[in-house]
C-alpha cells in the first residue's frame, strides 16, 4: 500500500471565530473547546495551556494563530497566541 497512513498534515495559520463548547465531563464542566468559524468550519482546540486559556472566551470572538492538523474527520489545533 505505502500511503501515509497516521500522518497528519500540518500548517500554521490564522482563524477567526467564536469559542464554543464540545464536551463536558460528568459534574457539568467543559472538557474540549472548539473554534467556530463564520464559514461555518469547527477546529477543535488541543488541551494545552494555552488552549485551556480560551475557556475565559466561550461564547466570544477571538482570533488565533495556531498549527493546524488536519486528522481524518478531525481539524485539530494548537493554540500559539490569542488575540480577543
Amino acid at each position: 500500500m505505502g500511503g501515509k497512513k497516521g500522518k497528519a498534515n500540518v500548517n500554521l495559520i490564522t482563524i477567526r471565530g467564536i469559542v464554543v463548547p464540545v464536551d463536558w465531563d460528568e459534574k457539568g464542566r467543559v472538557v474540549y473547546l472548539a473554534i467556530s468559524t463564520f464559514d461555518e468550519d469547527e477546529y477543535l482546540v488541543d488541551k494545552d495551556e494555552k488552549g485551556a486559556a480560551l475557556l475565559r472566551f466561550i461564547r466570544k470572538e477571538v482570533e488565533i494563530t495556531d498549527i493546524l492538523k488536519r486528522e481524518e474527520k478531525s481539524q485539530i489545533i494548537t493554540v500559539k497566541e490569542i488575540h480577543p
